[in-house]
């Protein structure tokens, strides 16, 4: 049976060609060249016009104190979760899905690991970024991978204009600091872009600590210092771009080096344990245009991920045993990405194909850490191919665009030597194999109502199918506390979303964008570790979802001094599992309501903004228990900042900067005793020359 949200959906799909046709029998069909398409200044958005998607620009935030998490936590349908102040781990969710749910993207590369599935965002470039593209009706054409919440791209800077040196000096609360020196510039074929940035800082603010008493005895309750929160962290980034033809050539290199303290839960704060962690990611990117034939793209990523992990439990704080361990990740890929431009047809027709490797090794560490155990090793091959065909009638006014995706997963896990389990159900087999093949189709549809010069006026449709393999943690175990079950099926979902969008410039120097959607997801065989013994944990297809609600964004900017944008998220996440003592209850961390909104005035020398935020009531578990309800809470931010200097000859220029975070000074916890830091300053300064 049809439900009432998908029929309303296709409804509008068969109905409004009609009227689309009426509209514009008599306008002239705009002519479109291999590439480049007028209506995107986006080539990722173009290839996925039917989806509701976000770029969020970057080029102000150099000179603000501000990271990744701050800037995704504004926006519709987006909700970070953090296990602290600055630099503490951070996961990202979408329209009210999993963290695990969402792909994550470096310049088109995927940089999702294959060991837990969710991404750290404290683990990510920021600095170096010109921009970032959020996906919420899916994954695109040209990336590889299903995603059942979304997906973020993170777009590193590479292509300049002119020559550009930026030195930046920040600093605040918690002996907060932070300095970047970037410099970009061009040269014959190409340009260059190099930064290196050197981050700290203590974060020991002040927080409540309730003792574990929550409500049965509030008279121990007393304000504490967070320890053991302290985090350093080194990066660079050289990035090359060249161009010999027709071709363009990107080489791309990011490196991380983190070292930061765990603190462990507000009432029971751990002293020694401390985690190093270093990244290095690189890229070599090409797009060709009229390879072989005048109306053929052609574009390549050949890619390589690679990580090192360590933790240090001396103390055995967090876990007993073994408590220190070494991972690393390597991933390598190369994706291969044709287009060819039927114009005559009114068609464009889209293909990627991929294949990439990825190795995760484990070592279990002593106190002192030599290593007392080497994990087997787990490894995953994945071979995936997209077809979309982008359909285009009267004068562009109208797109449907069909999609596949085909992927095959082959998971092999070394056997355990020192399981006796392991040895008595299979003696032989050295590997264990796990194979894994699914088929995702999707249909979005595009209709513009009214495209004047100054104004477009749309509808967005989606309907998709989309999964999440399991990961080597649900797979294959850990030893001593989680069991494997390499039967799980993968999480499977169903997608769809309907909206509307505007664009216009009503008056000289004002600029409007605005959307509205409404999104169903409807996800199936969800994965729950339930208890397999006193000690051990096991991953069952036991869950099941409906995810429902409403989105809206609104960016207004006069260019003479006035800047608004309103973001607003409901949705309403129930758990349908197999479980009675879950079913009809709120997932977890999901709030009905969310929103933001920035109010700024601003000239030519300076720039004053307040910035609102608001998280609705919800739950921090599955079983939405009174002691887990976390209350609604707002936060209000201030920043200032002043040109003293500017040459608008040569672009030289200096910036100050004052911000005050957590204005009202509200102590509160986004997960269970991880407190969030209260008021708190900032200081910038940046020079360009």
């Amino acid at each position: 049976m049809v439900s009432k949200f998908r029929l309303s959906i296709l409804l509008c799909f068969s109905l409004t060609p009609f009227t689309i046709f009426a509209q514009t029998k008599d306008t002239k069909e705009v002519e479109i060249r291999a590439n480049v398409d007028s209506q995107f200044k986006n080539s990722n958005f173009a290839k996925n016009p039917t989806g509701f998607q976000k770029e969020i620009d970057l080029s102000q935030t150099n000179t603000r104190y501000t990271s990744l998490p701050d800037v995704l936590n504004r926006e519709a349908g987006v909700r970070v979760r953090q296990y602290g102040g600055l630099g503490s781990y951070s996961t990202l969710s979408l329209r009210g899905t999993n963290p695990n749910q969402s792909k994550v993207y470096w310049n088109g590369v995927p940089i999702n690991n294959s060991m837990g599935g969710e991404i750290n965002l404290a683990d990510l470039p920021f600095d170096n970024l010109e921009k970032i593209e959020i996906y919420k009706s899916g994954t695109p054409a040209g990336f590889s991978g299903s995603a059942i919440g979304g997906s973020i791209n993170l777009i590193s800077k590479s292509k300049i204009d002119k020559p550009i040196t930026r030195i930046n000096l920040m600093g605040g609360s918690f002996k907060t600091a932070k300095a970047t020196v970037t410099h970009m510039d061009q040269f014959a074929s190409g340009s260059y872009f190099v930064q290196a940035l050197q981050e700290t800082s203590d974060q020991n603010f002040s927080y409540l600590n309730n003792k574990g008493t929550v409500l049965f005895n509030t008279y121990d309750d007393t304000i504490d210092t967070r320890r053991n929160s302290q985090f350093r962290k080194t990066g660079f980034t050289g990035n090359l771009s060249l161009e010999f033809g027709k071709t363009k050539i990107n080489l791309l290199n990011d490196y991380i080096h983190r070292k930061q303290g765990l603190p462990g839960p507000g009432n029971r704060q751990t002293v020694a344990v401390d985690r190093v962690f270093s990244k290095l990611s690189s890229a070599i990117t090409t797009e060709t245009n009229e390879f072989l034939l005048q109306n053929l793209t052609l574009e390549t990523k050949t890619y390589g991920n690679f990580s090192k992990d360590d933790f240090f439990d001396p103390k055995s704080e967090f876990s007993f045993g073994t408590p220190n361990a070494f991972t690393k990740t390597n991933q390598y890929g190369f994706q291969l990405s044709p287009t060819l431009y039927l114009l005559e047809y009114n068609q464009i027709i889209r293909s990627s194909f991929q294949t990439e490797q990825e190795f995760f090794t484990r070592y279990e560490k002593r106190s002192n850490h030599e290593t007392e155990r080497k994990e087997p090793k787990k490894r995953r091959d994945t071979l995936s191919a997209t077809f979309q065909d982008e359909i285009r009638f009267f004068s562009n006014r109208l797109f449907l665009v069909p999609q596949v995706r085909f992927e095959r997963f082959t998971d092999r896990f070394g056997k355990d030597e020192t399981s006796v389990r392991n040895q008595l159900l299979d003696p032989i087999a050295d590997v264990f194999y796990v194979r894994q093949a699914f088929t995702n189709p999707s249909f979005g549809i595009k209709i513009i109502w009214i495209k004047k010069e100054n104004l477009e006026f749309g509808t967005l449709g989606n309907i998709s199918k989309d999964f999440r393999i399991p990961t080597f943690l649900e797979l294959f175990g850990e030893r001593g506390s989680i069991v494997g079950n390499t039967k799980l099926r993968p999480e499977q979902s169903r997608n769809g979303d309907f909206g509307f969008y505007l664009n216009t410039k009503p008056f000289t120097n004002w600029k409007i964008q605005s959307d509205i959607s409404i999104f169903q997801k409807r996800i199936y065989d969800m994965i729950l570790f339930l208890p397999n013994s006193q000690f051990t944990l096991r991953p069952e297809n036991v869950d099941q979802a409906l995810i429902r609600g409403l989105e809206t964004s609104h960016n207004m900017i006069w260019n003479k001094g006035i800047k608004f944008n309103f973001n607003y998220t409901y949705q309403d996440a129930k758990n349908y599992s197999d479980s009675p003592a879950l079913n009809g209850k709120y997932l977890p961390l999901r709030s009905k309501s969310q929103g933001s909104a920035l109010l700024a005035l601003f000239n030519e020398f300076s720039e004053i903004g307040l910035e609102y935020q608001y998280i609705g009531a919800n739950f921090r578990d599955r079983t939405n228990e009174y002691l887990g309800y976390l209350p609604a809470r707002q936060f209000w931010n201030l920043y200032l900042q002043f040109i003293p200097y500017k040459n608008l000859e040569t672009g030289n220029e200096l910036v100050l900067g004052f911000e005050v975070r957590n204005l009202t000074d509200k102590r509160v916890e986004d997960l269970v005793g991880y407190p969030l830091p209260g008021r708190s300053y900032y200081f910038t300064g940046s020079y360009r020359f």
